[in-house]
């Protein structure tokens, strides 16, 4: 992180100081984001349902990445967020996720917010 800058008045501009770690987010958050968009693509090419991708993150690794699922499973509640919770519960083998992170190729319906929110994925 760069070093906060005086000015002559002595005042403080903390937005260098912060410019380094602010990068280093916007690259993390467009690479989860970026996976997102490939699995809402792959779900689409499959025809497993409509474009949408999501990825749980956990500790900065990809835990579970699901696309939506809704023709596949004929299940109008398949959808890739509501999946990827489903999934990552599985797989971590608990009902909460709050040590987790949700990345989504676009912003989530009501359903799938309620989901979200019932597994208790960290929000930030």
């Amino acid at each position: 992180m760069e070093d906060a800058s005086v000015a002559k008045d002595r005042t403080i501009s903390v937005a260098s100081a912060f410019s380094a770690h602010q990068q280093a987010v916007q690259d993390r958050d467009h690479k989860f984001l970026t996976r997102a968009v490939e699995e809402a693509y792959k779900g689409v090419e499959c025809g497993d349902g409509g474009p949408f991708g999501a990825v749980v993150v956990q500790n900065d690794e990809i835990i579970m990445s699901c696309h939506n699922m809704v023709l596949k499973n004929t299940d109008p509640t398949a959808h890739a967020e509501v999946t990827a919770v489903r999934e990552a519960c599985k797989k971590l083998n608990r009902i909460e996720l709050s040590d987790c992170e949700i990345y989504a190729s676009c912003e989530p319906c009501p359903m799938c917010f309620g989901a979200i929110h019932l597994s208790r994925v960290k929000v930030e």
